[in-house]
């Protein structure tokens, strides 16, 4: 599966954009039954709860609106219980999510036949995984925060009662625009520390793969959008077409309920099966820049 025959020199050679993009889809497709073997499990689990979640959230918006008064679903107050449900559905996604890249990794990069669905959440590679993940998260949230809350104290209302004068408000959220873009940039180029925590490569360091990536920003980034976007995209036409556009005239009927705990069932599971191709992706990148025989590690 490997970009390249040798190892690469410096200077390093750029990613081949459309060979790694090719070989998510193809590698995806030709290993389908492997995916379906890494996910059936979070498929029945996640798909239930998320149906139970939003089964409940809807039918209590239902509820509330035919009760007191039609108002927009987003203005509405959820209960702590309803909150915390829906809450514990998004983490119950990711750590399935997570579960699944890792499998999914280690059968791209060592050829490694994925175990029973969801049993390597007992491995020391999954958990590496997910401290590097929330790292990269911290690293693209932290320095918009840092920006972000001086500027909202400068822009708090004056004593008097008055606001402030609008002229700083573009510059500011700019400011914002860039940090941010910047925090995504450096992201995009340690993201490969992913699959190197996925198949047990902790010798890789930040600098290398800092160095290694070096001139490949755009070629991470619309490989990403290449391997996830359509396939989300095809998802929401398939979903449209067995499940209909929500009608909101009818929020209060119990079938609106329904369609939408069935589009979020869909929605979940269709994430889940179509996320290896993203993920076969990043496997791919890394074979790229760094080839090497490293041996499965649980």
């Amino acid at each position: 599966m490997n970009l390249t025959e040798a190892p690469p020199h410096l200077p390093y050679p750029k990613l081949p954009f459309r060979d790694a993009v090719g070989l998510a889809y193809s590698t995806y497709f030709s290993h389908f039954i492997d995916a379906l073997r890494a996910s059936w499990l979070w498929l029945i689990v996640v798909g239930v709860f998320t149906g139970f979640a939003n089964w409940r959230l809807w039918s209590w918006r239902g509820a509330f609106v035919a009760e007191v008064k039609p108002i927009p679903p987003f203005r509405m107050q959820q209960p702590t219980e309803m909150a915390v449900l829906l809450n514990l559905d998004n983490i119950l996604m990711l750590f399935a999510g997570v579960s699944i890249a890792v499998a999914w990794h280690r059968l791209m990069i060592l050829n490694e036949q994925p175990n029973v669905s969801g049993s390597n959440v007992v491995t020391k590679n999954l958990w590496r995984y997910v401290v590097a993940a929330i790292a990269l998260f911290l690293i693209m949230l932290l320095p918009v925060i840092a920006v972000m809350l001086p500027i909202f104290y400068l822009l708090l209302p004056v004593p008097s009662g008055q606001n402030p004068t609008p002229a700083g408000l573009l510059p500011s959220y700019l400011l914002v625009l860039v940090v941010y873009a910047v925090g995504m940039a450096v992201a995009l180029r340690l993201t490969l520390l992913l699959p190197a925590q996925a198949v047990g490569d902790t010798g890789l360091t930040i600098r290398q793969t800092w160095n290694r990536t070096s001139g490949n920003i755009w070629r991470l980034f619309w490989g990403i959008i290449a391997c996830t976007v359509p396939p989300l995209l095809l998802m929401e036409i398939v979903s449209l077409i067995m499940i209909g556009t929500p009608n909101p005239a009818r929020f209060a009927d119990e079938d609106f309920a329904t369609q939408m705990t069935v589009t979020s069932i869909i929605f979940v599971i269709c994430y889940l099966l179509i996320l290896p191709i993203g993920i076969g992706f990043l496997s791919h990148a890394y074979l790229h820049f760094f080839p090497s025989d490293t041996e499965p590690e649980r």
